[in-house]
């Protein structure tokens, strides 16, 4: 499952947070809707992450038992564009941070970690609470937080190389998820609320 969330803060436009992330979904089901995927690939956009991940909250609750238990791994869009793609390692699941590493060398795309737990909380939280394996791919640092939920969330914020990169990155990752998914299975998310 791969989601972001289209609602945005009050101050800003919102395109760093998060039309940068939902926008891409539709850019990953073209480039993948014509592969020969072993698994299913199901895009999701929420609303209501900004007003305490509504969206996310309400899909989760009303996944089935089943539903919850096929659910191989849940990948969030977040904040894309402002630097190379980022990773948050505290808030993912080891085997997916392991797996979007050997892509990003791979792809000669640059990746880091950076854990944004004091920023605030994303839409991975309702499935984590459930036990679903994630990661949390996102461009936020030190010097670029200032731009969320602010005036300067705009067009004019996105760097297009590192939204490219971050495009790319995720589309080899989801291809390589699914031949490689297996290895996910009976493991367990790196974080517990």
């Amino acid at each position: 499952m791969i989601g972001a969330h289209f609602d945005f803060a009050d101050e800003g436009q919102g395109i760093v947070d998060d039309w940068s992330g939902v926008s891409l979904l539709v850019s990953l089901y073209q480039t993948l809707k014509t592969e020969n995927a072993k698994h299913t690939y199901v895009f999701v956009a929420f609303a209501g992450e900004e007003r305490g991940l509504l969206g996310s909250s309400h899909y989760v609750k009303t996944l089935s038992k089943e539903q919850k238990a096929s659910t191989q791994a849940f990948i969030n869009l977040e904040c894309l564009g402002l630097t190379p793609p980022k990773v948050w390692v505290h808030r993912s699941t080891p085997m997916l941070v392991e797996r979007l590493a050997e892509i990003a060398t791979a792809a000669h795309t640059p990746l880091q970690g950076v854990d944004v737990d004091k920023v605030g909380d994303d839409d991975t939280h309702p499935f984590l609470s459930k036990k679903i394996p994630v990661i949390s791919i996102h461009s936020v640092t030190q010097e670029t937080l200032g731009i969320l939920h602010s005036n300067h969330d705009k067009v004019e914020a996105i760097h297009p190389g590192d939204y490219y990169d971050a495009y790319r990155l995720v589309a080899f990752y989801l291809k390589y998820l699914d031949t490689k998914l297996s290895v996910l299975e009976g493991s367990t998310a790196g974080a517990s609320y």
